[in-house]
């Protein structure tokens, strides 16, 4: 026990040493830099089964080297047809990565269409699915109109990066909360807590509700918007 926490304070620090300046540094920079000694450790913790382990890698590597750098101003293919950058949005923004083969948590697309016809006005939720159109066009229709739902694929020109970054070194299932100015505040990885299939719908919705509210609300005090919280 004393060697994990010794082994897990040394990985913290070290993460943390060797740091420049997260102001000034380009998000996908920040992690070609960290991602290879984060999947190491990582792959370790979780070959032995100690998932809370891994998760505090994760934590480490997000607040030590990811947080407040300058996201790629991407440019993702819509759904609804034409492209959507970044940049264009002013808002803060939640970006929901997704498969079209995952089962999504029950109640979490409704969850997701109220938290964004709640905050339509103050920040934009933006949904990528990591696939073809024609793979993600029935469950992009789930989701109503105050969510940008968006696409990409590693087989489509111009793609490489954003699945590069997002996709394989991140997570596919991963959910970032920017900034207006597309700073990073947050970084969330993998599903989450899944709900029994015998819970109300109800009761499901509230629950995922509540789950990224929290992230949401964290992110719009972070980027300034105190007013809109305590109103």
């Amino acid at each position: 026990m004393k060697n994990t926490i010794l082994l897990i304070s040394f990985l913290a620090f070290s993460f943390s040493i060797f740091a420049q300046d997260n102001e000034e540094k380009a998000f996908p920079v920040a992690v070609k830099e960290n991602i290879k000694k984060y999947n190491t450790a990582c792959n370790s913790a979780y070959e032995k089964g100690d998932i809370e382990k891994g998760q505090f890698l994760f934590d480490t590597l997000v607040s030590n080297q990811l947080v407040g750098t300058k996201f790629e101003d991407y440019t993702l293919r819509k759904a609804s047809g034409g492209k959507l950058k970044l940049s264009s949005i002013k808002k803060p923004i939640l970006i929901q990565t997704y498969t079209s083969w995952c089962i999504l948590n029950k109640g979490e697309i409704p969850a997701l269409n109220k938290l964004a016809k709640k905050y339509a006005k103050d920040l934009k939720i933006v949904v990528v699915f990591w696939d073809k159109k024609q793979s993600m066009k029935a469950i992009a229709n789930q989701f109503n109109g105050n969510i940008e739902v968006c696409y990409a694929n590693e087989n489509y020109n111009n793609d490489g990066e954003v699945v590069a970054v997002l996709k394989y070194a991140i997570g596919y299932l991963s959910s970032y909360y920017l900034d207006q100015n597309l700073k990073v505040v947050s970084i969330k990885k993998g599903a989450p807590p899944q709900i029994p299939k015998k819970t109300h719908i109800k009761e499901a919705i509230q629950i995922n509700f509540d789950n990224y509210n929290e992230g949401l609300v964290n992110l719009l005090l972070k980027s300034g918007k105190d007013r809109i919280v305590n109103k």
